[in-house]
């Protein structure tokens, strides 16, 4: 994964996504159903053979499209073979696919990486509701390098399959041990020798989501892992020896230069300075060409030779940079992601991303080379509140915890609309802007350069902008601590008008809370991401043409939100400061529905509520 910094909205502070009356899915409506049979040993050498059987019978007219085509990617160096597939209709028997309909190929490489994976689909004719298809399928998997032992996962995430049957056997030629989150619909048992595991699941089971929001996600699902130790060491060790011989060495020509420039810096610039001088000189791209390297990096010579990496790649050749220029640093292994599911065994399958723990000031500063963005003594949202496997100078592997960081002032808004006869705005508006707020306009002014910005700010500031002026700096790399954005333009229809009366109305302040409200009626199931903990603030000003009585100071505070509205009208000049702070990255489903958040939610619509003041235009 690359750069996925999920932010609070700059403008707006819209959080959450409308569903459309979200809830489970009725089993009813299942347009797949399925029968699983795996049966996988674990080999001496780490590598593993599965024999896996499915069926799928169509129940719906939308099985037919996800039957379309099954591919299966693999690793060249794998065995994978198609032992048998059939299909057949309502009533007769079954036919077997004709091989012709079973073609192998090299698999489509990643968006930034090179891979030498084969592809193997199956397309199964005359598919059509009540058609059957069925297939078995052999893999032998080899083992990830310096992987000593056995880690397998099962996840079983929200699909709209209805598993009638799931049944899975593993062996080891050694003990097998397990760990489980929410398995209640399975019977997992050892064998009294402990090298035998089965799984079977208890019933016919069906979950899936509809109409859930686009924020909407599943901290936990059912998750079973088998593997040969619970121990971090036994997996891992391998990797830290090898990451610190790789460390050891000497750093190549540009990279020693870099380190020994950056000594010169205080500790928190000169750790900007090679995270800019990673971002300037290589670009992330994996290179898994000549072999499946699993967690191994490339030496640091090839590193800087290729000019790319991946995120281990780039990850050792920061740690090394750091560590010459006087920084302790040291390699880590996380999730990336939303959020990090527990860590049920620390195996090579649970992390899926390296980074790098630096020690800055007395602090851990979580820092991840693959960004196209930094913020200094920040870390990013999608490495918060997690687990992190790092790997010391000694090769031991220590568990530490990446906390949540805490809410900072990311916007203030400054803005002041001044109404003419024919109900026209002239705004001019002032937004200082920090931390990842500024990292995504960062962000966006990279990917699309700066104009493409400067025409979403004028859309956000106004309904109908025109003669839009935005001053503001240019972005690079590392974001600064303090940043501002204004913007003068000319708003052609600011107001609503209700009973040939004009009103201002703050929608996008009401619209979060309207949402909220939402999720329980409508029966939304998933938890909620919001980002990074952030606070704005709003300090606005209008001509309402008369006094704004109907405006009053109120506050609520949780354990999620902060919001305070502060009235500070004088005469015909309204004049209101909002301040919201969330407090967390994630909302869960149990939170959202709690009798406290309710009621959070319906003091804070009654609040923002207010803002909702007739204007008396001037006269021409």
């Amino acid at each position: 994964m690359k750069n996925l910094i999920a932010l609070s909205a700059y403008i707006g502070l819209g959080l959450a996504c409308a569903p459309a009356l979200a809830a489970l899915q009725p089993v009813s409506e299942a347009p797949l159903s399925s029968r699983t049979d795996v049966q996988c040993a674990f080999n001496e050498d780490a590598s593993r053979d599965c024999v896996t059987t499915i069926s799928y019978t169509i129940l719906k007219p939308a099985g037919r499209d996800m039957l379309s085509r099954i591919d299966f990617n693999y690793p060249e160096n794998d065995r994978f073979v198609v032992e048998q597939a059939s299909y057949s209709q309502p009533g007769e028997a079954a036919v077997a696919l004709d091989p012709s309909r079973i073609d192998t190929r090299t698999a489509p490489n990643p968006d930034a990486g090179f891979r030498r994976d084969k592809q193997t689909s199956l397309a199964f004719p005359s598919l059509r509701v009540g058609t059957t298809i069925q297939y078995t399928i052999r893999h032998h998997v080899d083992a990830m390098p310096l992987v000593n032992g056995f880690h397998y996962m099962l996840e079983f995430a929200p699909e709209p399959v209805r598993s009638d049957a799931y049944s899975a056997r593993f062996t080891a030629p050694r003990t097998i041990v397990w760990q489980a989150e929410l398995a209640d619909d399975f019977q997992i048992a050892l064998s009294p020798d402990t090298r035998t595991l089965t799984i079977e699941q208890k019933a016919p089971r069906y979950f899936n989501f509809i109409n859930e929001a686009d924020n909407a996600y599943l901290q936990k699902i059912p998750r079973i892992a088998l593997a040969s130790s619970m121990d971090a060491a036994s997996h891992l060790g391998p990797f830290a020896q090898r990451y610190n011989e790789i460390l050891a060495a000497p750093l190549p020509p540009r990279s020693q230069q870099a380190a020994l420039h950056a000594r010169s810096l205080p500790m928190r610039e000169r750790v900007a300075y090679l995270m800019q001088h990673i971002d300037e000189n290589y670009r992330y791209l994996g290179d898994w060409r000549s072999t499946e390297r699993g967690y191994v990096p490339f030496s640091l010579e090839e590193i800087e030779q290729h000019g790319y990496g991946d995120c281990k790649d780039l990850a050792v050749l920061l740690a090394a940079m750091l560590k010459a220029s006087g920084i302790a640093a040291e390699p880590a292994l996380v999730f990336r992601g939303i959020s990090a599911p527990a860590l049920l065994i620390p195996g090579p399958l649970a992390p899926n991303h390296a980074i790098v723990r630096a020690q800055v000031d007395g602090q851990a500063w979580w820092l991840d080379p693959t960004n196209s963005v930094f913020v200094p003594g920040r870390t990013m949202p999608d490495l918060q509140e997690r687990w992190a496997l790092v790997m010391d100078a000694g090769g031991a592997i220590r568990q530490e915890t990446i906390a949540l960081e805490p809410p900072v002032s990311s916007v203030t808004v400054r803005r002041d609309e001044q109404y003419d006869h024919e109900g026209r705005a002239r705004i001019q508006s002032t937004t200082s802007i920090a931390a990842l707020a500024l990292a995504q306009m960062s962000l966006a002014d990279r990917g699309q350069g700066g104009t493409s910005f400067n025409n979403e700010l004028c859309r956000n500031v106004g309904r109908e902008p025109v003669d839009c002026a935005v001053t503001r700096d240019e972005l690079g790399f590392t974001v600064p601590p303090a940043y501002e954005a204004k913007v003068a333009l000319t708003d052609l229809n600011p107001l609503d008008k209700v009973s040939g009366q004009y009103v201002y109305q703050r929608d996008d302040l009401r619209i979060m809370w309207e949402q909220f409200a939402n999720y329980v009626r409508e029966g939304q199931q998933a938890d909620i991401y919001l980002g990074d903990p952030y606070t704005a603030v709003y300090d606005v000003s209008i001509s309402l043409g008369h006094t704004a009585d109907s405006l009053h100071d109120c506050a609520v505070q949780s354990p999620w939100f902060d919001l305070d509205l502060k009235n500070a009208s004088a005469g015909a000049i309204a004049r209101y400061h909002y301040t919201l702070t969330q407090k967390k990255r994630v909302l869960t489903h149990q939170e959202i529905r709690s009798d406290a958040f309710q009621d959070l939610v319906r003091q804070a619509r009654d609040c923002v509520g207010q803002l909702r003041l007739p204007v008396t235009l001037p006269k021409s």
